[in-house]
């Protein structure tokens, strides 16, 4: 029977310079102000600079990293999340980037709470979230009988926290959000998983996901 296809590793640097257009569709066109939270070097804020005429902000941990982002971006802050978005003006933010971070912090519950005080009363975050449920993740934990730890992807060993579709949405709505829209992105596919779909009844039809997209405002 044919595997499921699973996600090609990449290096240290390659990760800091992915560009994530899949994403740049769940920004509002009318976005001015946009932080991106785990900018890396910038490549995605760049896009949303070019695209959207936006001033965009940027958080990285890594300090070469920020460096770099520091060259294309409006302003980098190096440092921990928890703490650097404290410093950061209230109301003043459109959109909210946060592609692949929250599963990589200790708490991103708080975080998004800290991020609720930083957006206009009209503004969103935008997320990119691993599905935990997607068909190769299963298959090593259901038939290989083994959790990894690997260097990239949903086994990344530096996630701290694993996420579902319903999880995602509990996250925002307990941190205050309200999710206006979640999609599944960057499919995986392949025999199997047409297989396990179907057999299943629609019941595994989440698990061809490797991420979702997600779009949440602040809670009235």
């Amino acid at each position: 029977m044919s595997k499921v296809k699973e996600p090609k590793p990449m290096s240290a640097a390659v990760y800091y310079r992915r560009t994530r257009p899949e994403m740049l569709r769940f920004i509002p066109t009318t976005t001015q102000r946009v932080l991106d939270l785990g900018c890396g070097e910038g490549h995605f804020g760049a896009i949303v600079k070019e695209t959207r005429g936006a001033e965009v902000w940027g958080i990285e941990f890594d300090e070469q990293a920020a460096r770099d982002a520091s060259t294309v971006l409006d302003r980098v802050l190096v440092g921990d999340a928890s703490t650097r978005i404290a410093e950061l003006p209230d109301n003043y933010f459109d959109a909210v980037v946060c592609n692949d971070v929250l599963e990589h912090l200790v708490d991103p519950f708080t975080t998004l709470k800290q991020l609720r005080s930083k957006l206009k009363p009209e503004g969103v975050v935008v997320a990119s979230i691993p599905n935990v449920r997607n068909l190769p993740a299963l298959g090593k934990v259901l038939f290989r009988r083994d959790f990894p730890q690997e260097d990239y992807g949903i086994f990344d060993r530096t996630h701290l926290r694993f996420f579902t579709r319903r999880s995602i949405i509990r996250m925002f709505k307990n941190a205050g959000f309200n999710m206006q829209r979640i999609k599944g992105i960057n499919p995986v596919f392949g025999p199997f998983g047409a297989l396990a779909i179907i057999l299943s009844l629609g019941y595994f039809a989440d698990g061809v996901w490797l991420q979702y997209a997600c779009v949440a405002s602040p809670a009235r």
